[in-house]
């Protein structure tokens, strides 16, 4: 091919990528500042549904995202691989789902949001929210509980109690300690 002919395609190629790469910088910004409108309105959202107390914002550590263009709220156990995603709906009603590590995921259960004219409407929302992630944390903790097996014993012998000794000693199982995983960073508005 001649030299002229290459250059000519050589220069068009390089007026392609610098209006590609102009097209796509442009995306980029249009695509960040849609982000950045579903994470203002999300934390306004949940401001207005719910009133976390300060301990369980340190424990949970709540974030915002973005995912597949709907706003959620996430809060990360790590320690079991499990991500709680919190969600708005029409009006004022939320879903809570869980993604495990391994699993699909799980529907935890949907609820109306609390508003501030209604006097402790939001930390009761609040709670639920914290009530499911801990009841789906510790049952996924819970060792699962074999089947009891039925065994026939025959008595050879009927055992006599006398009075003043006793033969059974009633030993109490030590209750499990309630533990919670450690949860991401706060990211957004």
């Amino acid at each position: 091919m001649e030299q002229t002919l290459v250059d000519v395609f050589e220069e068009a190629r390089i007026v392609v990528a610098a209006a590609d790469r102009k097209v796509a910088e442009e995306e980029e910004r249009r695509r960040e500042g849609e982000r950045a409108g579903l994470l203002q309105t999300l934390g306004a959202r949940i401001e207005e549904a719910f009133d976390f107390t300060s301990r369980e914002k340190l424990e949970l550590e709540p974030r915002l995202d973005v995912q597949r263009g709907v706003a959620v709220v996430e809060f990360v156990v790590r320690s079991l691989r499990a991500i709680f995603l919190l969600s708005p709906n029409e009006g004022n009603t939320w879903t809570l789902r869980v993604l495990a590590d391994g699993h699909e995921m799980e529907v935890l259960s949907e609820f109306q949001g609390g508003t501030k004219d209604e006097a402790g409407s939001q930390r009761l929302a609040a709670a639920r929210v914290v009530t499911m992630i801990g009841n789906w944390i510790q049952s996924a903790r819970r060792p699962a509980q074999a089947v009891p097996v039925a065994v026939t014993m025959v008595p050879t012998e009927i055992p006599t109690v006398r009075a003043g000794s006793s033969r059974l000693q009633l030993r109490e199982e030590p209750k499990q300690e309630r533990t919670y995983g450690t949860m991401g960073k706060f990211l957004g508005a």
